[in-house]
């Protein structure tokens, strides 16, 4: 114990991979830390009419400085003379803020969020936390749909009827509104169960309208138009696409990921040497790192990416629009497709079209690739079962490495053929690439 003075909580320093506590012999029980990461704080210990020992935190340093935190520590040990418990009354009446913050959906909401990003909104063993995409996604939804309408409205008072009803109303303007509508409700719902907010889930049950599962495989001539109008936008008329914009969905093409993936890799995701792309788990849909081979074509894709970025990013392909550095927005990506089509006057397609495109005709008579094969290309997990499941999950992210390269560059040489109307080699697994003089022909 020593006089603490300010030069002396300014300059302490714990050891290596401990931290520091320094008690001050002017004002008793009020104490010093220092993290082993240097975060600084203070605190006071006292005992409670029962003999507990109580800690309660004072603030951190230096915005409570010492002739503060001496201040508010006799306040602290006046307190607990007069038999009060501060660090009960404390505790006790931020639980209150919190069962009236949820007491509304809107606080309830934010509460559901930041437990969904730390693994907690739900219970059971295999609980984890939900990924930041689907997250952003969520909220974006009930910011924009769901909390105008409910976000003002005790928990409680919700009836099952308004959520039919509003659910309803969503999905006369679009059926994945609806879906995204109840489902996130739902979930709040759930939520709000688990903390004891309601005793019953009123979105249990609530149908909605499913969307189509989409069946387009986009023909030769529209793959075509499409990739050239990619490339080079400004030859379209009335097509406005950035240069990066039509790199990322020619990547997509190329390598037939999901467009979230490829909206937000990254350049530390990308091995040159060995010609790779390893996708984490938490950028996967099935929450599972994916290894991706890169073709020629891809890896000229990368460069182009790499000359069309003005200053450093962390993404191969970032958003023009976002002061921090973020990617494009998955959303964008859509919309920049929908903008192609209608520039074209072709038959409308999406991102994943493309995806749903080179899958078909990798197992077609055309490439002829197994369809088990083409599934570990394009990430469908369900299609390995039992122990070798286990395995690709936990331990083997090169799983089918060598039959994925090799499918992904008969792929490439097949879509080379098409966007130039040069005629495949006889043997599709040597890459020429897709040059942009070459391409644009």
């Amino acid at each position: 114990m020593a006089k603490l003075t300010n030069d002396i909580v300014k300059n302490a320093v714990p050891e290596p991979g401990k931290r520091l506590e320094l008690r001050d012999d002017v004002e008793t029980g009020l104490i010093f830390r220092v993290t082993e990461k240097g975060a600084r704080s203070w605190s006071v210990r006292y005992r409670n009419a029962a003999g507990e020992h109580r800690r309660k935190n004072l603030g951190s340093f230096p915005s409570v400085g010492l002739a503060k935190a001496r201040e508010e520590a006799r306040k602290a040990k006046g307190a607990v003379a007069s038999g009060a418990d501060v660090v009960a009354i404390e505790r006790t009446s931020k639980a209150e803020q919190r069962r009236k913050h949820l007491h509304k959906l809107a606080g309830l909401a934010d509460a559901y969020f930041i437990a969904a990003a730390e693994g907690t909104h739900k219970g059971g063993p295999k609980a984890a936390p939900k990924r930041a995409s689907t997250i952003a996604e969520e909220r974006r939804i009930f910011d924009k749909l769901v909390k105008p309408k409910f976000g003002d409205s005790a928990v409680a008072n919700i009836t099952r009827i308004e959520i039919r009803e509003f659910v309803t109303k969503q999905a006369k303007r679009a059926k994945s509104n609806g879906r995204h509508c109840r489902n996130i409700i739902r979930q709040l719902m759930s939520f709000a169960v688990r903390e004891g907010v309601i005793d019953h889930n009123p979105a249990h049950d609530i149908a909605v309208a499913m969307p189509k599962i989409g069946t387009k495989v986009i023909k030769d001539d529209d793959l075509k138009a499409v990739w050239l109008a990619c490339q080079r936008p400004q030859d379209v008329e009335d097509l406005a696409l950035s240069q990066l914009m039509g790199i990322a969905l020619r990547m997509a093409a190329v390598t037939l990921q999901r467009g979230g993936e490829v909206v937000g890799m990254r350049w530390d995701e990308i091995d040159r040497a060995a010609r790779t792309w390893l996708i984490p788990a938490e950028r996967m849909k099935g929450k599972k790192a994916h290894m991706v081979p890169l073709s020629t074509s891809a890896m000229a894709l990368l460069d182009e990416a790499m000359e069309a970025v003005i200053g450093s990013s962390d993404y191969v392909f970032p958003s023009p629009r976002s002061e921090d550095d973020q990617p494009l927005d998955r959303r964008a990506f859509s919309r920049a497709m929908k903008r192609i089509v209608k520039a074209l006057k072709i038959a409308a397609a999406t991102p994943h079209d493309l995806r749903r495109t080179g899958a078909t005709l990798l197992t077609s008579e055309r490439i002829g690739f197994p369809r088990f094969i083409v599934s570990q290309v394009i990430a469908h997990g369900g299609d390995t079962g039992g122990a070798a499941a286990v395995t690709g999950k936990h331990y083997d992210h090169n799983d089918y490495l060598p039959e994925k390269r090799r499918a992904l560059d008969a792929w490439a040489a097949l879509l080379e053929s098409i966007v130039t109307g040069r005629e495949r080699p006889s043997n599709v697994t040597p890459m020429t690439g897709l040059p942009a003089a070459s391409a644009a022909g």
